[in-house]
């Protein structure tokens, strides 16, 4: 059931997936309190530092705002660019199912802030496609690449996104890449210029530095309590990944190439663990965007719609499990 309703394209969808973020971030409020994650730069530190000791309710309230705001605007660009042969809200639905699969995902951090920036740059990303004038949006991207790896510095891997997708989505010209590096040094430079005259420049550039120490993948990962779920959901991206290479030729050539993009994105998300400096749950958000939208195309396609309500639901019972019983 489940399933056929959010595969349609009528508004209630949209209220059942606000109510259902309401009612968890109220339950998460009462029994766990979220709080504030001092594990991004110094930039983010700065930015955050007036909030620390606030009531937890508030917290609570902007997680709701940013994750249900993610969700919805996750679903909005797909279906703006018609990455999948037909529009849903199954993306947003399975943003905020694994958005809130494990308590440490519902603290305010910057993976969860970043998140927000990152649809916006996916957006501008699967906008180059066939850009005759795609200096402006090239910029941009560019731009926001850059404020996110200022503020959780593992993130600068994803400079690469940026330009794999230029090459991708458009023939490579001087000039967006040029453009492109404009938007990924002005944040830098202005940034380096206020620490300097604050005195903090050195303490940035060490702490920056510090961040990309080499950890392994699975220290800090509590296995017992995390990792039935990240094989059940790694199965399902598995079976996804499967149904849209046994589909890639039928569809139109954007589509294609974005959902290369959303691949590509799930791999550097996936590279950039390693060299996190202090590697916990948390730091697998970066997988929630890829992950969602992927795993959205399984459900979305098939004719065994009982298969699918049964994998949906077994995919919430373990939510349920992994939040209420561990």
């Amino acid at each position: 059931m489940l399933v056929r309703i959010f595969r349609s394209t009528q508004f209630y969808p949209i209220a059942l997936i606000v109510l259902f973020s309401i009612v968890i971030n109220v339950v998460f409020g009462l029994l766990r309190q979220p709080h504030w994650v001092d594990n991004g730069t110094v930039f983010f530190h700065n930015l955050t530092n007036g909030v620390h000791g606030l009531n937890h309710w508030f917290v609570v309230t902007i997680v709701f705002i940013l994750i249900t705001s993610q969700a919805l605007h996750l679903n909005y660009t797909l279906n703006k660019h018609e990455i999948f042969f037909k529009q849903s809200w199954l993306p947003a639905l399975f943003y905020l199912i694994f958005s809130t699969q494990f308590v440490d995902f519902l603290q305010f951090s910057p993976m969860l802030l970043i998140n927000s920036v990152f649809i916006f740059v996916l957006d501008k990303i699967f906008s180059l496609y066939k850009n005759k004038k795609a200096m402006g949006v090239t910029f941009d991207a560019a731009l926001l690449i850059a404020l996110i790896a200022l503020l959780y510095a593992p993130a600068a891997f994803f400079i690469l996104l940026f330009f794999i997708g230029v090459a991708i989505l458009k023939p490579i010209n001087w000039r967006d890449l040029s453009i492109g590096l404009i938007g990924l040094i002005v944040p830098l430079l202005l940034l380096a210029v206020s620490y300097f005259l604050n005195g903090n420049l050195l303490n940035f550039i060490n702490q920056y530095k510090n961040s990309f120490t080499p950890t392994f993948i699975f220290s800090n990962f509590n296995l017992a309590k995390q990792l039935p779920s990240a094989i059940l959901i790694s199965i399902v991206f598995i079976l996804s990944l499967m149904k849209i290479r046994n589909n890639y030729l039928k569809n139109v050539t954007k589509s294609r190439l974005c959902q290369q993009i959303l691949l590509l994105f799930a791999l550097i998300g996936i590279a950039t663990i390693p060299f996190t400096l202090q590697i916990g749950i948390q730091c697998y958000m970066l997988l929630i965007i890829p992950f969602s939208s992927i795993i959205a195309y399984y459900f979305l396609d098939g004719k065994k719609i009982f298969y699918q309500e049964l994998l949906l639901w077994i995919i919430i019972a373990n939510w349920v499990y992994s939040n209420f019983f561990i």
